[in-house]
């Protein structure tokens, strides 16, 4: 009985330990190591870990992958209102499961901490530190999760703010009006990129002449076109000049779209039976 009993408080000792040492900090587990600067590694590390705490409060700064500002100006930057706003639609999906699979993940930290838990009332001493080890990473986990999420949720609202705006300024958005839309955007598309190129080397290049002579667009008209807009160019300090042209041509040369799937033997109408209206939902819930 006495062996018994001493086992039983050799393993109290061991699977009991303070609440302040529920967190291993690396420092402790190397506290004999030689290391640079005439310090043991345990110092080193301590001083590392002060200096990643003291900046670590930027993490809430950038902890995400874009800026307002790179949303805004780069990723949704499209030439034509419809097509940023398609971008916006994408992103906003791309976040939406990004959150999903943040969630689920969390839980399932959460649930197997809990499986832990219960598989330690029947541990070994030995199996039993090891699962307290699993735990503490599996929470550390959980909170690394957590900053990521906090910076989704901040794209998330941004993305939501330019979709209203945008809103405000393309009025009512069905599909019906995109599918309306899709000849300027893209004719703008084919444009603006057909610029860049004539600008880079003086001529449009084989990829831009296919997308032009797909939207209907004469080549040499559109490199017509360019060459006039780059004279008035060379005068501009922003972009207003540019937006202007790209919708003035977008407008002059819509027709021609039309007439290239009368040339290609296609119907120009839309289909609207394959179209979806958000107002539809609007007046089911009623």
């Amino acid at each position: 009985m006495q062996g018994v009993n001493t086992n039983m408080n050799t393993q109290k000792k061991v699977i009991q330990l303070k609440e302040e040492n529920k967190q291993v900090a690396i420092k402790d587990l190397f506290p004999d190591s030689k290391s640079y600067g005439g310090n043991s590694l345990a110092t080193n590390i301590e001083n590392a870990e002060l200096a990643i705490a003291n900046v670590q409060y930027t993490e809430r700064i950038w902890d995400r992958s874009r800026s307002q500002w790179m949303l805004k100006h780069l990723t949704c930057s499209q030439a034509d209102g419809w097509l940023r706003l398609r971008q916006i639609g994408a992103e906003m999906s791309r976040k939406r499961m990004a959150l999903n699979e943040a969630k689920f993940g969390y839980l399932k930290k959460k649930m197997k901490i809990g499986v832990k838990r219960e598989e330690m009332d029947k541990a070994s001493p030995a199996n039993y530190r090891l699962l307290e080890v699993e735990i503490m990473e599996l929470e550390s986990q959980m909170q690394e999760v957590m900053v990521k999420v906090e910076g989704a949720l901040k794209e998330v609202q941004t993305l939501s703010g330019m979709h209203d705006s945008l809103k405000e300024h393309l009025g009512e958005i069905s599909e019906e009006e995109f599918e309306k839309a899709q000849t300027k955007g893209h004719i703008k598309r084919a444009m603006q990129q057909s610029i860049r190129e004539v600008r880079e080397c003086g001529r449009i290049k084989t990829g831009n002449q296919e997308y032009l002579e797909q939207s209907g667009v004469c080549v040499t008209h559109a490199f017509g076109l360019i060459t006039d807009y780059l004279e008035q160019e060379k005068k501009a300090k922003n972009t207003t000049l540019l937006h202007s042209f790209l919708d003035a041509v977008a407008e002059e040369l819509e027709p021609v779209a039309n007439l290239q799937l009368e040339i290609m033997g296609f119907d120009s109408d839309t289909n609207l039976s394959l179209t979806y209206d958000p107002k539809g939902d609007v007046n089911e819930k009623d």
